[in-house]
């Protein structure tokens, strides 16, 4: 810093610079200015250098820590670029229900309209159906039946379908939304794919996911809560899927104890919970919720082996279903869930009892399906309010059944 007065012994061109005990130097003015002007410099260069090697520091972490997994790399492809053009103006298109300008949708998004026009011609080609009008606009005529963000936006706002994505294929929905909870994903993030290629089921079996039918969705939760207190989740999840189809179908399904939605003695729907734990303190880390249901299709979609058991909901019903809309009903159903989970739950209870198919059939107990045993024969009389089961044996006891297989006599074949 230069001096604010100069002494008067020194003259304007010259400044003498003195240590605590010397005489000191003469030095020429503009050569102090100069050489302070160079340490601003290089101290601002060093700075910036410091500054830069953080930053390059941070981004190689992200990339070492973030992008290094491919299933990230994907969603931060997916996120940043999410909702397109053609997202926006198909949403803007099955929300009018019928016509609407190109000039409305221009202004509702804040494009042009040949951008509309190009969104539109996009759309045609991934097979909606969309009849244009020059008085009129566009009208949406049929949908593609396509799973995408355009069509889960007429159902759900734009911010919550940041933490959703929409896959065409994945291996399981479940061990794909694991590998993303590992990495600290929050609670509430959803994973839907249009096809599993290895689909889930309870204790190790397969469920058929074939694509363009079914809904394939696995939700993350993250209570803050013992792996006891929340054991009711699979059951609440059930309600969840019950309350989704009838608000969006209006198609009023029963629950087979534990998980299973039936519609005319046939499943329709699987769910399978997975809990991950932390090791040292065996408090919930995650857990996944994977739910399947078989929406659109004939029988012919499923094996020959479950056809007597598994159907869908347009081979029961004769009428197809808009799944983005299923989809969409059944994350805000989900929402619900998790904010309550670890509270009060007794609106979950009522309508699981009401919905549960068990409730007073002759039922078929083993501990371990296909383990040989000798099943035990009863009466399902209530559900308890824990969600286990209430049974009457042959002999007149009643017991209580937490786990283990239930059979209904008259479903899925038990006669």
């Amino acid at each position: 810093m230069l001096p604010r007065r100069i002494p008067a012994h020194i003259t304007k061109n010259h400044w003498s610079v003195r240590g605590h005990g010397g005489s000191g130097i003469l030095i020429n003015a503009p050569t102090a200015i100069s050489a302070v002007n160079m340490g601003i410099r290089t101290i601002s260069l060093v700075l910036i250098l410091l500054v830069s090697l953080l930053i390059v520091n941070l981004f190689y972490n992200y990339v070492y820590n973030v992008l290094s997994h491919p299933i990230f790399a994907v969603n931060l492809w997916y996120h940043l670029f999410m909702l397109t053009t053609k997202d926006h103006v198909i949403a803007s298109l099955i929300k009018a229900s019928d016509y609407i300008s190109g000039e409305a949708i221009s202004l509702e998004l804040g494009i042009s309209r040949a951008a509309v026009n190009t969104a539109v011609k996009a759309l045609r080609a991934d097979g909606y159906s969309i009849e244009s009008s020059t008085k009129k606009g566009y009208r949406l005529e049929s949908s593609a039946g396509i799973l995408s963000p355009g069509e889960l936006l007429p159902y759900l706002p734009e911010s919550r379908l940041a933490s959703v994505t929409v896959e065409d294929s994945v291996t399981s929905t479940n061990d794909v939304l694991k590998t993303i909870a590992s990495s600290g994903a929050p609670e509430g993030t959803v994973l839907i794919a249009d096809q599993q290629t290895k689909g889930k089921g309870r204790r190790g079996r397969s469920f058929e996911s074939p694509s363009g039918t079914g809904i394939y969705l696995s939700y993350l939760l993250r209570p803050a809560a013992s792996p006891a207190s929340v054991a009711h989740v699979t059951a609440c999840t059930a309600v969840c899927v019950h309350n989704a189809i009838l608000n969006a179908c209006g198609v009023d399904t029963s629950i087979k104890w534990v998980n299973d939605l039936v519609l005319d003695n046939k499943k329709i729907c699987g769910i399978l919970t997975e809990m991950n734990l932390e090791s040292e303190t065996y408090s919930i880390d995650s857990i996944i919720v994977g739910i399947g249901i078989n929406v659109n299709g004939s029988s012919d979609i499923f094996p020959p082996e479950v056809r007597s058991v598994a159907g869908s909901l347009e081979s029961i019903t004769g009428a197809s279903y808009d799944r983005a809309r299923i989809a969409a009903s059944l994350i805000s159903e989900l929402d619900k869930l998790s904010s309550c989970l670890t509270s009060d739950t007794s609106s979950y209870l009522e309508t699981y009892s009401s919905s549960c198919i068990t409730v007073g059939k002759e039922v078929s107990i083993v501990s371990v399906h296909d383990s040989g045993e000798a099943p035990r024969h009863g009466t399902a009389i209530a559900v308890n309010p824990d969600y286990t089961l209430k049974v009457r044996l042959a002999d007149g006891t009643v017991t209580d059944i937490q786990s283990g297989e239930v059979s209904v006599r008259g479903l899925y074949g038990y006669i």
